[in-house]
């Protein structure tokens, strides 16, 4: 009896891992350009997929803190969004500072719009990030959106 229960609960634990990852990865404007099998390698299969439209196919992943959409054409992914929410700012700023850090390794230029606002952006990406308090919920947002740009 004791095995079995050992089993489930390591099942259990091991089916929850990729989500604790998952709900920490902010970082989708570094998927602008990459084909959609890339995203659901990085991220699984899609919660929700529209493919009515061959220029705009649309990927939506979701979980309790974390919503995140894809859209692509035959060339790939052309914009992407994600927001995660944290309940302290302490974890959300944390998450931002860890991203601009990561953007500027990959060669990204960050420009300050404000304390919570952050233009980045490398050839061929445009992106924000952004760092908002939910006064309703009590909690903080984390954002980035990303879209392919011309330059």
């Amino acid at each position: 009896m004791k095995t079995i229960k050992m089993f489930f609960v390591s099942f259990f634990l091991v089916c929850q891992f990729p989500v604790f990852l998952f709900a920490q990865d902010i970082s989708v404007h570094y998927l602008i350009g990459k084909s959609k099998s890339a995203v659901i390698k990085q991220y699984g299969n899609p919660a929700h997929q529209d493919n009515s439209n061959l220029d705009m196919m649309c990927m939506f992943y979701q979980t309790k803190t974390t919503r995140m959409i894809f859209v692509s054409n035959k060339e790939g992914i052309y914009q992407s969004e994600a927001t995660i929410n944290y309940g302290t700012e302490a974890k959300a700023r944390n998450v931002v500072d860890d991203c601009i850090k990561s953007s500027l390794a990959d060669g990204f230029k960050v420009d300050t719009v404000s304390v919570n606002d952050f233009q980045l952006s490398k050839t061929g990406v445009k992106a924000t990030l952004q760092l908002s308090e939910n006064k309703i919920s009590k909690s903080f947002d984390v954002s980035v959106k990303a879209n392919r740009s011309e330059d």
